[in-house]
């Protein structure tokens, strides 16, 4: 610990250095690791490729902020996870499940948009994002499908959780004293980070559910449970449609009637007021967790 007593200026600064740092650290270690085409080996090694560029972009940074900048790392991401905290883990889950039809729908609405000038390139971006994550997700075995949920589900939701909300969010939270815009700074930051302004809306939704999550259970579990979650149903969905079980295909939007979207999100509010909003926060006020860590 280095830095104590920094001001939350400062640890900003300190974090999106670390940030840049592990974005160039990230560049350079992927050169070494060659690429094979759209083969199955090929598509293992991208798999092997964005895995890294989660540890080294997201998570390495964050663990660093937090050795750097408090005496106790562990505590300050919230890292900890005991007691009612697995049960919120399992309610946060469900939350995530319920949400998917309003994911659906804000993203057919989003994927609407003429962006005018910015049109053919953010859609370029969009598209050749979007035959990425097809393509590593196109291998059916069922070894794959495993290492498909640990790559691209789990790794993504434990590294941008410790980065986003066990980082930036607490960070931005001790400067501005409000969580609220801490929340939503982060969510904002957290949507516009994956590049694509065609999922700018739901991702933005799914940061502040997660920024949410965060700060009322006290835990990073919780949120990364909603987060796997999230990232699961696409992994398992794309499994299926290879295998020819379903005939979805996950790029395209479903057709959900009105009524099970209202009806699933009020379900996601009701649980979030009933095992969340009413409890006392576990991440206490900004300046007592300065003190404390």
């Amino acid at each position: 610990m280095f830095f104590k007593n920094s001001k939350p200026f400062h640890q900003l600064l300190g974090l999106l250095f670390l940030f840049v740092l592990g974005a160039i650290l990230s560049g350079g270690f992927l050169l070494l690791i060659p690429t094979s085409g759209d083969s199955p080996t090929g598509i293992r090694m991208q798999l092997v490729r964005q895995m890294l560029s989660q540890l080294l972009i997201f998570l390495l940074p964050a663990c660093l902020f937090a050795l750097l900048y408090y005496s106790q790392p562990r505590q300050y991401l919230k890292i900890n996870i005991h007691g009612r905290q697995w049960f919120l883990a399992f309610v946060a889950v469900v939350m995530a499940l319920l949400l998917i039809p309003l994911n659906n729908f804000l993203t057919s609405w989003n994927d609407s948009w003429n962006l005018g000038p910015l049109e053919s390139s953010m859609r370029l971006m969009s598209d050749k994002a979007n035959q990425m994550v097809e393509q590593m997700l196109s291998l059916t075995s069922y070894p794959d499908l495993l290492l498909q949920l640990f790559v691209v589900a789990l790794v993504p939701a434990v590294c941008e959780e410790i980065f986003f909300r066990g980082g930036l969010q607490q960070v931005l939270h001790r400067w501005f004293g409000n969580i609220h815009a801490a929340i939503f700074i982060t969510a904002l930051v957290f949507s516009l980070a994956h590049g694509d302004l065609y999922g700018l809306v739901p991702r933005f939704l799914l940061g502040l559910v997660l920024g949410y999550l965060f700060f009322f259970s006290g835990t990073i579990w919780v949120s990364a449970a909603a987060h796997f979650l999230n990232n699961a149903s696409v992994v398992v969905l794309y499994n299926l449609y290879h295998r020819g079980i379903v005939a979805i295909n996950p790029a395209d939007p479903l057709s959900i009637p009105w009524h099970i979207v209202v009806m699933c999100t009020l379900g996601t509010l009701f649980l979030f007021l009933l095992y969340f909003f009413k409890k006392q926060p576990q991440n206490g006020s900004p300046r007592q967790n300065m003190t404390r860590y």
